[in-house]
């Protein structure tokens, strides 16, 4: 078991700029954003835009706080 410390968090711009991810695990260690196997992270949207794309990568989003988020994909 090994315990994750918000000190060690990576926190990083989103790829379309309109929101910061903080990075609490990843795989493998150290994997970039293109090459990872997992990754558990929270996300502060700032405003609106685009949803940035990672191919080949199943989602799962869970609102912490606030009102919400509507995605609009394909006008629906």
């Amino acid at each position: 078991m090994r315990i994750l410390r918000a000190a060690e968090y990576r926190s990083m711009p989103w790829k379309n700029g309109g929101g910061v991810t903080t990075e609490i695990a990843v795989s493998p260690a150290g994997a970039a954003l293109d090459d990872f196997d997992w990754r558990i992270s929270m996300a502060r949207v700032e405003s609106g835009g685009p949803f940035s794309g990672f191919a080949e990568v199943d989602r799962t989003l869970a609102v912490l706080e606030g009102e919400g988020i509507v995605l609009d994909i394909a006008g629906r």
